[in-house]
């Protein structure tokens, strides 16, 4: 039987939420397909969902994430900006990070848990 040291990571800016597991995902997808129906396709959401996610975090970070334009069935676009790009990459640092502690933590206890265990049971 293994711990398991479980998280969920998100970034606030004042207070308001940033980015976390979900706006993660409609940033990679749309670096991915290069548009914002295709991401919102890809997640199964609605595009006016994406297109207001993305709308909050851009309000809360002040900065422009997405570049979108318009051109019909099969022209238009979405492409990430540099900030967008810069987000996604401390985004990816950050869960790497905090992946690495969950296992160390996740090692740790299980060995931990399992002596006692095993102590436990020598003694009945």
């Amino acid at each position: 039987m293994g711990v398991s040291v479980r998280f969920r990571v998100w970034v606030e800016v004042g207070g308001v939420h940033l980015i976390g597991p979900g706006g993660y995902d409609i940033l990679k997808a749309i670096d991915e397909t290069g548009s914002i129906s295709g991401a919102a396709r890809r997640l199964g959401m609605s595009y006016r969902f994406v297109w207001n996610y993305i709308d909050r975090m851009e309000k809360t970070s002040g900065m422009k994430l997405v570049e979108a334009w318009k051109g019909g069935r099969g022209r238009g676009g979405a492409r990430l900006t540099p900030e967008g790009k810069m987000l996604l990459q401390y985004y990816e640092e950050i869960m790497k990070e905090m992946n690495q502690i969950a296992s160390k933590w996740s090692e740790y206890l299980s060995s931990r848990l399992m002596v006692n265990k095993n102590r436990n049971n020598e003694k009945t």
